[in-house]
């Protein structure tokens, strides 16, 4: 027969609801890694770890390199307000939205005013010339006049994903809907006086196993920006 609910059962559920929203908040990575500024003009940092590399990010750095002048204003100047520096970083945040550029004027990240993009801080989906030279427009920079629009003479970006590699973004979703799956039935058994019933049988901490179990197991579908790194 089935123990009555008593204050203490309610009061382990109200613990086990807790533990589990602390343990989303502590595994849930930032969206926007900081990076330092790298100096005063403009700064192009495009991310190489692995879900941007999939999605064609060392072909983005070349189409930068490729059509970026070395200063603002396309002079010889050597001024350092005006240097535009092109280099690689660690992971930006939004995974399977790359290529992904952090673009800063003088230490202030800029915002992506593309038409449908939101002003979100970070330049997503710089997968082609076009849309690097409208990115580059943002800044105030025009293209090198020995660079084109056409993506048959400059390169395209091309993306290397197969429809199982997903992106880490993607990854965090599938393990909270794990956690979640995991906790609701060890919840209700809480709450109805079953816990650690399995079959007609009590396994002493059997459900404290299977929790730690899969939450241990969790940790290698690479959620991390750690496991995203190359470095």
């Amino acid at each position: 027969m089935a123990r009555p609910r008593s204050s203490s059962s309610l009061s382990s559920a109200f613990l086990s609801i807790s533990c589990i929203l602390l343990l989303l908040i502590l595994t849930t990575p930032p969206s926007l890694a900081y990076t330092p500024p790298l100096n005063k003009g403009l700064e192009i940092r495009v991310c190489q770890d692995k879900d941007c590399l999939l999605d064609g990010s060392k072909e983005t750095l070349a189409l930068l390199q490729s059509m970026t002048p070395s200063t603002i204003d396309n002079d010889d100047d050597d001024d350092p307000d005006k240097r535009i520096t092109i280099a690689p970083c660690a992971c930006l945040g939004p995974c399977g939205s790359g290529p992904t550029v952090d673009l800063r004027k003088d230490g202030i990240r800029l915002k992506d005013t593309r038409e449908g993009r939101d002003n979100y801080f970070l330049f997503r989906e710089i997968d082609s010339s076009k849309a690097v030279a409208d990115m580059l427009a943002i800044a105030g920079v025009n293209v090198l006049p020995s660079s084109s629009s056409s993506e048959g003479q400059v390169g395209a970006v091309t993306s290397t994903r197969q429809w199982y590699e997903l992106d880490r973004n993607s990854r965090i979703t599938l393990q909270r809907i794990l956690y979640v799956l995991v906790a609701l039935p060890l919840l209700n058994a809480r709450l109805n006086g079953t816990w650690d019933m399995i079959g007609d049988a009590t396994v002493p901490n059997s459900y404290y196993a299977i929790a730690g179990g899969v939450f241990v197991a969790s940790q290698f579908m690479g959620t991390s920006q750690k496991s995203n790194s190359m470095e």
